[in-house]
């Protein structure tokens, strides 16, 4: 028997109600799902994110659906963002243009630290000066931070890279490098950099000669931004909170970083006073729109690795940096 017209509207739209429940429930069981998984931020050591440590030691991510990973080196941090293997990662401004040069789409939510000094040449004894450097030896891990540091340093100081003899070193090796007769001198950061002063190796350039320039920045993969919006809520609020106890008690904060660093309390203390941590405030004027300062960082930092053939392509950095999450933070939900 044949289906009347009105028949075969009502079937039609019976089918497409039919067919959108079904999308929508296997959306809604996929957004359920990612919301079940935790978000996995990956970290090397380093002293500007050890307020993530201290955040998950005061119970701040109890039950919240944050997973925190240290990885050897920040090259494995990036493998790991790269390989979506982490949801997010703690790495320097420059490491995250090369992932937009590498063809990815990472998201910027936050400033972690700004370097004022932690970031260094330790040199020997005897060479006093960066214009000693020329014929010698300098170690440096096979990261963008570490090109982008050597870069800038020989730049600042008139010399060229075909002045020295580059020695790649892993950073597991930096502070037997001097011992072993390796190098001359070595591009490193916290917590080598107070180990080797207490060896009696002195700096040459830090990062105070180029200021502004080494940033530690939090991104999550784009998709992370909606599928985990309440654990990147979480482990913000855990972060600025844990910033927040660090200030009012450093001691107490610095006794549970000295074990994770395998450094004296003190050690600990003096690696922050080469770091700027920015709280809430700063960092919405660094990253808010439409002036958002940090933009303009990136872009001018963009254009001299460019020059350096340490990145490949001119980079559209517009939508890099989202600052909703920090809204969130500036104002959170009762």
């Amino acid at each position: 028997m044949n289906m009347k017209p009105v028949q075969i509207g009502l079937f039609v739209v019976a089918l497409v109600i039919a067919a959108y429940a079904l999308l929508s429930g296997d959306m809604l069981e996929k957004e359920k799902a990612a919301e079940r998984t935790p978000l996995s931020i990956g970290t090397n050591i380093w002293p500007g994110y050890e307020p993530l440590y201290l955040a998950r030691e005061l119970g701040y991510y109890d039950n919240k659906g944050i997973h925190l990973v240290e990885f050897a080196s920040a090259t494995q941090v990036v493998h790991a963002f790269r390989n979506r293997v982490i949801l997010a990662a703690a790495l320097t401004l420059d490491e995250v243009l090369l992932l937009k040069d590498y063809g990815l789409d990472p998201k910027l939510i936050l400033v972690f630290d700004i370097s004022e000094g932690a970031d260094v040449i330790m040199a020997k004894k005897e060479i006093t000066s960066m214009a000693a450097l020329k014929g010698k030896r300098i170690g440096v891990e096979n990261t963008a931070l570490g090109a982008f540091v050597l870069m800038r340093a020989l730049q600042l100081n008139g010399l060229n890279i075909s002045d020295i003899t580059i020695v790649s070193l892993p950073v597991n090796e930096h502070d037997s490098a001097f011992d072993a007769g390796k190098v001359d001198a070595l591009i490193t950061f916290e917590p080598v950099r107070s180990r080797l002063l207490s060896k009696g190796y002195h700096e040459i350039f830090t990062s105070k000669d180029m200021p502004g320039e080494v940033v530690d920045v939090l991104v999550v993969n784009k998709e992370a931004l909606i599928s985990h919006e309440t654990q990147i809520d979480s482990l913000l609020q855990g972060w600025f909170d844990a910033v927040r106890y660090f200030e009012v008690r450093p001691d107490k904060a610095a006794r549970v970083m000295a074990g994770r660093q395998k450094i004296s309390v003190d050690e600990v203390l003096d690696s922050f006073n080469g770091l700027h941590i920015p709280d809430i405030s700063d960092n919405m004027k660094m990253m808010g729109r439409p002036d958002a300062l940090l933009l303009g960082t990136a872009e001018r930092m963009a254009e001299v690795m460019l020059e350096s053939k340490l990145l490949k392509n001119k980079l559209d950095l517009e939508s890099m940096i989202v600052p909703d999450p920090l809204k969130r933070a500036e104002n959170p939900k009762q």
